[in-house]
């Protein structure tokens, strides 16, 4: 670490390094995995056909190339405004300026739809509450969870990341299941489905390169991990394990997981054709005979909204913080309470 290296550092200093590497993976993985999975994939399957998974292993690779870079980083320059700070360090002033703003602001606006989303969702149980009681009651209880320690932030989000991933193992078990022995009294259909309704690519190398456009968005998240350098305990052994980690266990999940999809349903039943009115992971489900499957799936996405939006509040506060204490946002904002978390940073982004 140069010199200037370690003013910036320095200059994010009063934060406090207590995320150890498996919460610091696991919010990585949570913030990946969301709606880009479970509800996007539709229009990719329909738009690739099976040859979807193509598209899946392509996306893994570009994102594996992002987090070593980011790793590499991350390592060297462990701060909260990571590639903010790293554009800014090795590109110009303006560079980190622009980065970091458009990624807040960009974040700060997703936040909103994901308190919106998580009402809509509990309104599936609850369907006579107003919508409005659940967007503050969830508001106010992440809200919380941020202006506390990190640490309370880190062990909330592991758990939130940790239902979505035993969700995605459950449905790798009970896919498996289906395809080579059938349930419920179904018939097993083997690989079948990957190869009939026009062949494994129904749509070309075309279909594959356009589903690129939503599978790319499917691995959004995996910048979370240099964001948490700026906390994370011991950041040069942390982050190359977690990079690695993550990105191993996201294509094991993404590519297993649309495999199963396409090759338990149809494409042409899971793709989004006349429209997206439910996830395709819900149909293997179904086709599980799994009782209260629309129930099951939506606690899930549920958990994701939260976790999404719990990631983002946290992600938006950093950034924040970061350009305060860079001078390109009011001084203010680069304040630290009693617990070490940056209220006044964390209340402007709850604008959204």
């Amino acid at each position: 670490m140069t010199h200037d290296d370690e003013d910036l550092v320095k200059r994010e200093a009063g934060l406090i390094r207590v995320l150890p590497t498996n919460q610091v993976t696991m919010m990585a993985i949570g913030s990946a995995i969301g709606t880009g999975l479970f509800l996007g994939s539709t229009l990719a399957i329909s738009l690739a056909g099976p040859a979807v998974i193509i598209s899946y292993i392509i996306g893994a690779a570009i994102a594996l190339l992002m987090a070593w870079a980011l790793m590499e980083m991350s390592s060297a320059i462990p701060t909260a405004g990571s590639f903010g700070v790293y554009a800014e360090r090795y590109l110009s002033p303006w560079a980190g300026f622009t980065i970091r703003w458009f990624y807040w602001l960009a974040q700060v606006v997703a936040i909103g739809g994901e308190a919106t989303a998580a009402g809509i969702y509990s309104q599936f149980w609850f369907p006579h509450v107003p919508l409005w009681y659940f967007v503050v009651a969830f508001s106010l209880a992440l809200i919380t969870i941020n202006a506390s320690n990190v640490k309370n932030f880190g062990t909330f989000e592991y758990w939130f990341a940790m239902i979505k991933v035993a969700a995605i193992v459950i449905f790798i078990v009970l896919g498996v299941a289906v395809l080579f022995w059938g349930l419920g009294g179904g018939t097993a259909p083997g690989l079948s489905n990957l190869t009939v309704l026009g062949g494994f690519m129904p749509h070309g190398l075309k279909g594959v390169w356009l589903a690129m456009l939503v599978v790319t968005f499917s691995y959004y998240g995996v910048e979370v991990v240099a964001v948490t350098s700026g906390e994370a305990k011991d950041p040069a052994k942390a982050m190359p394990r977690a990079s690695r980690s993550m990105v191993l266990r996201l294509t094991l999940f993404y590519v297993l997981g649309i495999s199963i999809v396409v090759a338990v349903v149809p494409w042409t039943q899971a793709g989004a054709h006349t429209g997206i009115f439910y996830s395709p992971f819900v149909l293997v489900f179904k086709n599980a005979h799994i009782p209260f499957a629309a129930s099951i799936m939506n606690f899930v996405v549920l958990t994701a909204a939260l976790s999404s939006m719990n990631t983002d509040l946290y992600l938006t506060t950093r950034m924040l913080f970061s350009l305060a204490r860079s001078g390109q946002a009011p001084r203010a904002l680069g304040r630290l309470s009693k617990s070490a978390a940056p209220v006044n940073a964390l209340a402007v982004s709850t604008g959204g």
